[in-house]
C-alpha cells in the first residue's frame, strides 16, 4: 500500500501487521544503543521547572510538581532518560519489543530507579483515558501504518491541561532514507504478502553501500559503511516511514484535537545549533512579511526554505480544550522579557557505563549548568541579578545586546540552555 511516494509504506497493510513487524524489528536493532552515561540533578524539580519554561509557563504552574508521565514508544532507555530527570513523577514507559524493555529494566535496576513501570504494549492498542500530564513520543508514530490514529490513541491518554512533547520525521530530512527502504523492498522481494527477513535486507543494504557512486545523491548513504548495524537499520531498513512538514504535520494533529503550543529545542538540533524554526531575515521588508505571518504559517515558511537545513518537526502540544488559551511565540517572548529571572545552581552525578557493560557511579558531583560557551550568553547570565526583568538587563547591556528575543529566549531559559529560572511572583 503506497499512498505517498516520498513515504516509505511498502509494509503498511495493517496496525496489528506492522506492530508485529516493528516488535520484530526492534528486537532484532533494539534502539537507540546502550547510553555511555545517565545523568541526574540533585535539585528534584529542576527540569519539571525548566519544561514549563520552555512552554512559557514562567510561574512554573503548568505541569505538576510530582506528574504522571507516559513514554509512548520508550526503546531501551527514554524512560530511564525520563525517570532520573523527573524523580518526583511517576512514569510509565510503553514499547511492543520485548527485547528493548529488557535492556530498559535492566539499566533502571542497575541505576537504582523506583519511579518507572515498563509495559510491553502497542501504542495503538492502550486503554489510557486523561491520564497522564505530560506524554513524550518521539521518533515513533511515523512507523505505525496509520500515524493519525497512533496519534489520536495519545491524545485521548494526556490530560484536558496536560502537555504532549512530539516529534515526527521531517519530510525534507528523509527523501534519501525512503528511497533507499523501498529499494530495499524491491531487491528483497519483500512486502506483498511475503514474510520480511531482515537479516538478508542487512546483507543487501552493507552490498549496496559498498558499491553506490559517492557522486550519486542517493550516495550520501555511504557514510554509513562503517556504522554500527543498529545505526545503519535504524536510518535504512525501517518497516514503515511516514514523514511530514510543519504543514501536514499540524494537520494530523487537529484531526486529533490536538494544537501546537511551541517548538521544541532538542539534544539533535541544539547539537547542529538549529536554534529556532525562526528566520532572521534582514531585508526589512521581507522581514516584516515574514514576521507577521502566523506562527504555524511562519514555520511552514521555514520548513519550506530551508528544506533539509530546518529543524526537526519536534513541537510541544496541548489539547484544543485545555484550560490554557495558546498563545504565540511573540507573545510568550514578551512574557520572557518581563519576567525576573535568577542564575540557575545545582549539581548533576553520572553514572558511566564499564567495560562490563554494567554502570558505575562517578564519585564527584559537577556545577550544574556549566559555564555559556557564547560570550553574548554569558554577559546576559551574568548581568542578571534576581531583581530586575529581562527587559532591564538587556538595555543596561545597551548596544552590545544583538541577540533576538526569540532566541534569547531557548538560549537563556530553557531545557536545552536551562542558564536562569524565572522567580516567581
Amino acid at each position: 500500500m503506497i499512498t505517498k511516494d516520498n513515504d516509505n509504506l511498502v509494509l503498511a497493510d495493517s496496525i496489528t501487521s506492522v506492530d508485529e513487524l516493528n516488535a520484530v524489528f526492534y528486537g532484532r536493532f533494539p534502539y537507540p544503543w546502550q547510553s555511555f552515561k545517565f545523568d541526574y540533578l540533585e535539585d528534584p524539580d529542576f527540569e519539571t521547572r525548566m519544561l514549563n519554561q520552555d512552554i512559557g509557563a514562567w510561574k512554573h504552574d503548568r505541569v505538576p510538581p510530582e506528574p504522571r508521565i507516559w513514554i509512548a514508544g520508550c526503546g531501551t532507555n527514554q524512560a530511564v532518560l525520563t525517570a532520573l530527570r523527573f524523580p518526583k513523577a511517576r512514569v510509565v514507559g510503553s514499547d511492543v519489543s520485548s527485547k528493548s524493555l529488557e535492556i530498559c529494566s535492566e539499566t533502571a535496576k542497575q541505576l537504582g530507579i523506583t519511579n518507572l513501570e515498563l509495559k510491553e504494549e502497542s501504542i495503538n492498542q492502550v486503554p489510557y483515558r486523561e491520564e497522564f500530564d505530560y506524554i513524550i513520543s518521539t521518533g515513533v508514530i511515523h512507523h505505525n501504518a496509520y500515524p493519525q490514529a497512533t496519534l489520536a490513541k495519545i491524545a485521548a491518554a494526556l490530560k484536558p491541561d496536560g502537555v504532549l512533547e512530539l516529534m515526527v520525521y521531517n519530510r525534507f530530512h528523509w527523501t534519501v532514507p525512503a528511497a533507499f527502504q523501498k529499494a530495499i523492498r524491491l531487491l528483497g522481494g519483500n512486502g506483498n504478502g511475503h514474510a520480511v527477513n531482515f537479516d538478508s535486507e542487512l546483507l543487501l543494504a552493507k552490498a549496496i553501500i559498498g558499491e553506490l557512486p559517492q557522486e550519486t545523491f542517493i550516495g550520501i548513504v555511504s557514510d554509513y559503511r562503517e556504522a554500527s548495524e543498529a545505526m545503519l537499520a535504524d536510518e535504512l531498513l525501517q518497516p514503515v516511514l511516514h514523514s511530514y512538514t510543519v504543514e501536514s504535520l499540524v494537520e494530523m494533529a487537529g484531526s486529533c484535537d490536538l494544537e501546537i503550543i511551541l517548538p521544541c529545542l532538542n539534544q539533535f538540533d541544539k547539537a547542529e545549533q538549529k536554534y529556532s524554526w525562526n528566520v532572521e531575515f534582514q531585508n526589512p521588508v521581507l522581514r516584516e512579511a515574514y514576521e507577521s505571518l502566523p506562527d504555524v504559517k511562519r514555520w511552514q515558511v521555514t520548513n519550506l526554505l530551508l528544506r533539509e537545513r530546518s529543524p526537526q518537526l519536534w513541537f510541544y502540544f496541548q489539547r484544543t480544550d485545555s484550560s490554557y488559551k495558546r498563545k504565540s511565540e511573540k507573545e510568550v517572548c514578551e512574557e520572557f522579557l518581563n519576567t525576573t529571572f535568577v542564575r540557575s545552581s545545582t549539581t548533576q552525578s553520572s553514572f558511566i557505563r564499564k567495560s562490563d557493560q554494567s554502570y558505575r557511579l562517578l564519585p564527584k558531583p559537577i556545577s550544574f549548568p556549566v559555564k555559556p560557551a557564547d560570550n553574548l550568553v554569558k554577559r546576559i547570565v551574568d548581568a542578571v541579578d534576581g531583581r530586575g526583568r529581562m527587559m532591564e538587563i538587556f538595555k543596561d547591556l545597551g548596544p552590545a545586546m544583538t541577540m533576538p528575543p526569540m532566541r534569547a529566549r531557548l538560549l537563556l531559559a530553557s531545557s536545552a540552555f536551562p542558564y536562569l529560572t524565572a522567580v516567581r511572583d
